[in-house]
């Protein structure tokens, strides 16, 4: 049992970053029009969970199951670091803020809720372009066993 959850593992993580960006995106904004200002401390877990179980889903992303079989696999790999990146960014800015015990004024605040705009569209086209490797092109997918798109054999990184 443990054997066929581990071998799924990237297809259940991949959710928890997807939701929790998204989720703490619209935190941030509901806390800007309620308040009219955001505290870095306000939405710091919702943002701290978001980056470990984004660098969990790109550290769980079976490369090997869509080599040389989809040509969308560079942009999803690509986008997934990136929104990593951001979503650390985000989590980076906040932890400074809170351990100057600064509150995110006009011109910082503009640049933080564009971080975490681009954050969001990044892990949302993540998510597009995984769900069109598996749902248009069959990457990973195995029907009695058997891929029902398997892996090139001898497909290297860089052809």
């Amino acid at each position: 049992m443990f054997k066929e959850v581990f071998s799924h593992i990237h297809p259940i993580a991949v959710h928890f970053p997807i939701a929790l960006i998204i989720i703490a995106t619209c935190y941030d904004f509901f806390l800007l029009f309620k308040n009219k200002r955001i505290s870095p401390k306000q939405g710091f877990w919702l943002w701290a969970f978001a980056f470990i179980t984004a660098w969990i889903a790109v550290g769980t992303g079976p490369e090997n199951d869509a080599r040389g079989n989809t040509n969308v696999f560079e942009y999803h790999e690509r986008l997934a670091d990136i929104a990593t990146i951001l979503t650390f960014l985000v989590v980076a800015f906040r932890s400074y803020f809170i351990f100057k015990k600064k509150e995110l004024i006009k011109t910082i605040l503009v640049v933080y809720l564009l971080f975490s705009l681009v954050s969001s569209a990044a892990i949302l086209s993540v998510g597009y372009f995984g769900g069109k490797m598996v749902y248009d092109q069959g990457v990973g997918v195995k029907m009695n066993g058997k891929y029902v798109n398997p892996p090139k054999s001898g497909f290297s990184e860089h052809d």
